[in-house]
């Protein structure tokens, strides 16, 4: 393990990796549907199922890959290799996936299908390794969470110029074949991307193996069985689900609540770049509140701040854009709270579990965290969906008045009870403030006893 503080340049380096691939990340989360349905002709319950199937199969794909990456010893490191030989095939990918065929019908779909698990197993393979690396820069818990803070912020970053960027180009690139334009916009964002991993790799160093790590690597097997004993990934793990299969439903009825509430849907987009934008702000400062009070107390602070402005829009009309434009803000700036501190425990989590079993799976832990993330998040799609339709919500149309009661209530109870549920888990987790300092120390006299 390296010493216990980074430079600067070389956190920037490692973290601007965060900004190539939230440039694949964020273009599949915001425009690949539409893609699908308004550019391509796909109907929407068939671009709806390949989302879906390729997310499983790509959530499914994540610990195993996790398993690939830990087993790796070349005189590269582990996973630096993965960051500069991935990063062209990913690339690659990334161009296929917004390529239409000649085809129609069935085999469009398949096409369509088959691009979108090709780049989710390219997008894997270099994501996976490269957020491992975490736990290997450094064993400082600090460090980790300016660290998650860097990582935040170029996402952020990647957000803003896919959001900026992309109808542009698309425009300019395509003119009246809007498939041509997401092709050629989606080849430039390649380039930028795979431009960045070699810098990634040139400035990122991993530490020399230690004499426990270089003994054996552990099959799949072996991983479960090393993991099953580490309680702070469990803890972690059922907090952070409970946390996002419910406040998922919070993010995805902002569009409807402009849209059907405050009839004023193009207003929708100034909010979502309002509540993107507050994390520039938002995530230095809850860096410096977790370096002060520690992970732990910084996730419940984040759950009570949020279980707050909840109440607030329980208790109020928000019928005005303005207002419920500020709430999401205030929202955003307290929930990346929950995003930074869990992102910052996990790392710590895998020194845990060497302390535990004597066994370091860090790129297991990963992958395996990558798979109940992306499971949670869509677990909270399908969950908002189906509450939606119960409400009686029907599209394009004049919703109800007991419609629109029933779509606030979903924004309030929905993630509070996740919220509470969250909050009461982590009560279990056994990494205080210092507890991980003292689990480092122990850890570096065993392998100098070694």
């Amino acid at each position: 393990m390296t010493g216990h503080r980074l430079s600067t340049a070389k956190k920037i380096g490692f973290t601007l990796g965060d900004y190539a691939s939230n440039l694949y990340w964020q273009s599949v989360s915001i425009f690949l549907l539409f893609f699908y349905t308004d550019a391509v002709g796909l109907p929407a319950a068939t671009a709806g199922l390949i989302y879906m199937i390729a997310s499983i199969v790509d959530a499914l794909a994540d610990p195993v890959m996790g398993s690939i990456a830990d087993r790796t010893r070349t005189r590269y490191g582990r996973y630096r290799p993965y960051i500069l030989f991935g990063c062209v095939p990913l690339g690659l990918s990334f161009v296929l996936l917004y390529w239409r065929p000649p085809f129609d019908g069935v085999a469009l779909a398949v096409w369509m299908m088959a691009s979108h698990i090709i780049f989710r197993f390219a997008y894997t393979a270099v994501t996976i390794p490269y957020t491992s690396l975490n736990a290997r820069l450094t064993d400082s818990s600090d460090e980790r969470s300016t660290i998650a803070g860097y990582r935040m912020i170029f996402g952020v970053l990647a957000a803003f110029t896919i959001i900026y960027f992309t109808y542009p180009m698309v425009g300019r690139l395509g003119g009246s074949d809007a498939t041509i334009g997401f092709t050629w916009a989606a080849a430039v964002f390649a380039l930028v991307a795979t431009a960045i991993y070699p810098l990634v790799y040139r400035i990122t160093r991993e530490p020399e193996e230690s004499a426990s790590e270089g003994q054996g690597a552990l099959d799949l097997a072996g991983h479960w069985r090393a993991l099953a004993p580490n309680r702070a990934f469990w803890v972690l793990i059922l907090a952070t689900v409970a946390a996002f299969v419910c406040t998922t439903a919070l993010g995805k009825s902002v569009l409807y609540y402009f849209k059907y509430t405050l009839k004023d849907e193009a207003a929708s987009r100034t909010a979502l770049i309002g509540m993107s934008a507050i994390g520039l702000v938002a995530i230095p400062a809850w860096v410096w509140i977790t370096k002060y009070i520690g992970k732990r107390n910084a996730w419940f602070s984040g759950i009570l701040l949020s279980l707050i402005m909840l109440a607030i829009f329980a208790t109020n009309a928000f019928d005005s854009v303005l207002a419920m434009t500020v709430w999401l803000i205030f929202w955003g700036a307290f929930s990346l709270g929950l995003a930074l501190t869990f992102w910052s425990m996990l790392p710590d989590t895998v020194e845990y579990g060497e302390w535990a079993t004597g066994k370091r799976t860090e790129s297991f832990i990963f992958g395996l965290f990558q798979l109940f993330l992306k499971t949670a998040l869509g677990v909270g799609a399908g969950l908002f969906g189906w509450l939606l339709d119960r409400s009686g919500y029907v599209a394009n149309a004049e919703q109800s008045p007991e419609t629109l009661a029933g779509m606030k209530d979903i924004m309030i109870w929905l993630p509070g009870a996740g919220l509470v549920i969250a909050g009461l888990v982590m009560l279990l987790y056994p990494i205080r403030k210092g507890t991980h300092e003292r689990i480092v120390e122990e850890l570096a006299e065993r392998r100098n006893r070694q």
